[in-house]
């Protein structure tokens, strides 16, 4: 496993973690844009999702398909951003690839974090879109 000693997500310990794989773990975001926002990194130190390796892509991919129902489980959200800032004028902060997974709330006041694409795109109430999924 690449390490970087310099970098926050690799000094993560297993006690942080919310759920881990064997490539891929998940953790809670410092700065939260709404309750249940969680973090979903490779374990190896990659800058961007475009280094990622097949058997990463696919860990992630899995991590994020379970860290949703436990959020569902535990939150029940209305619905989800999945967002990948890749690099800084996409407004990556942490240079080590990340996966934001943020639930969303109908009728919720969103926290205002750093360049998180959508997150006030949650309308005030919109009655007609609740039975979509």
């Amino acid at each position: 496993m690449d390490f970087d000693p310099n970098c926050v997500f690799c000094q993560k310990q297993a006690a942080d973690y919310v759920m881990e794989g064997n490539l891929s773990v998940a953790f809670w975001d410092i700065h939260p844009v709404s309750k249940g926002h969680l973090l979903i990194i490779p374990k190896r130190h990659v800058t961007q999702i475009w280094e990622v390796s097949a058997k990463e892509r696919e860990a992630l991919i899995q991590m994020v398909a379970d860290a949703k129902k436990l959020l569902d489980a535990k939150f029940e959200p209305d619905g989800y951003n999945v967002t990948i800032n890749s690099g800084a004028a996409a407004g990556q902060s942490v240079f080590h690839c990340h996966i934001h997974l943020i639930p969303r709330y109908w009728n919720k006041v969103t926290k205002r974090v750093g360049a998180i694409p959508g997150q006030f795109l949650v309308p005030k109430a919109r009655p007609e879109f609740k039975d979509y999924e």
